[in-house]
């Protein structure tokens, strides 16, 4: 029974790793492509195009809501999920919401890095024995 946890915890810190660099791509993406773009107009496309942000925004979400789901399943991890899923629901609201169009950028960075910091925060719990009872 112990070594299934253990698996399924090193199984848990590897999908919050993937939602960590994911959040640090949508990051990146809404900070440093604008800048790149002005640069080399190529890239403008890919930093105004919605369906890029789309794209992130739903690649996101089902590994936040399986991660959460799982958290919650176990019993645990309410303010991690409180978190992560504030974060998500900012990136949402930026994307899909029409009205909140003007503050895409700034409800974008600020979910991602609510998400990318909840990630973060769990998975180097998880990664320090003695911080596991969180």
């Amino acid at each position: 029974m112990e070594q299934e946890d253990l698996q399924g915890e090193e199984n848990s810190s590897w999908w919050d790793l993937c939602a960590v660099a994911l959040s640090s791509a949508c990051l990146l993406h809404c900070l440093a492509l604008p800048l790149l773009a002005s640069a080399l107009p190529l890239l403008s496309h890919f930093s105004e195009s919605h369906t890029v942000h789309v794209a992130l925004v739903l690649m996101a979400a089902p590994i936040t809501l399986w991660i959460v789901w799982g958290v919650l399943k176990s019993g645990g991890g309410r303010l991690f999920a409180l978190v992560a899923l504030t974060g998500l629901s900012l990136m949402l609201l930026a994307v899909l919401v029409p009205v909140l169009e003007q503050f895409e950028v700034e409800l974008t960075v600020a979910g991602v890095l609510l998400l990318g910091g909840a990630h973060l925060w769990r998975w180097n719990h998880h990664r320090v024995p003695s911080r596991r009872a969180v």
